[in-house]
């Protein structure tokens, strides 16, 4: 895992476009339009303030995924088993694969590298949400040690009021 430069942005939103394609597509319906989020300005965003993680195997990028402290007001509501301090948690954003390495392992190592780091910075937890669409999502971090501390509505601009699940890992 490293963390984007710049010159990324353009693979960066590329590999977003082939995955809003893909799962758009599919049960999962995420909803995610590269209009509106992940959208470009999200990214540079996310690269400015030196929170777009990424992966990449032979030069290319294969996932991304932003890492930061911004929360939605509802994750206030959560019985979390780590409620603070909210500078010491985590909060994963955005993390998709390219569409060709999807089904394999990069996920699970590229959600590794991102605890490896997050425990580095002295962070006590990840807290994250995940679409009640996105079973795969699911099952990658229930299969990674997070658990899901509640099922709630959510509103954001790209999907509107939807179902998530509130998923956390004490690290």
């Amino acid at each position: 895992m490293e963390f984007a430069s710049s010159a990324d942005v353009k693979e960066i939103m590329d590999m977003y476009g082939r995955v809003v394609e893909k799962v758009n597509t599919t049960p999962v319906r995420l909803g995610w339009n590269t209009d509106v989020y992940p959208d470009v300005s999200f990214v540079k965003s996310a690269v400015e303030n030196g929170e777009m993680c990424i992966l990449k195997e032979d030069g290319r990028i294969t996932a991304a995924a932003v890492v930061n402290h911004e929360v939605n007001p509802e994750y206030d509501t959560i019985d979390w088993e780590i409620k603070g301090p909210k500078e010491r948690i985590a909060t994963i954003h955005a993390l998709a694969v390219t569409p060709e390495k999807q089904g394999g392992r990069v996920s699970h190592s590229f959600l590794a590298d991102i605890e490896d780091y997050c425990r580095e910075k002295g962070n006590l937890a990840i807290h994250l949400d995940v679409i009640d669409t996105n079973i795969p999502a699911y099952k990658l971090y229930v299969g990674n040690g997070y658990k899901e501390k509640a099922c709630i509505r959510m509103y954001y601009e790209v999907v509107g009021s939807r179902e998530f699940w509130m998923m956390e890992h004490v690290l």
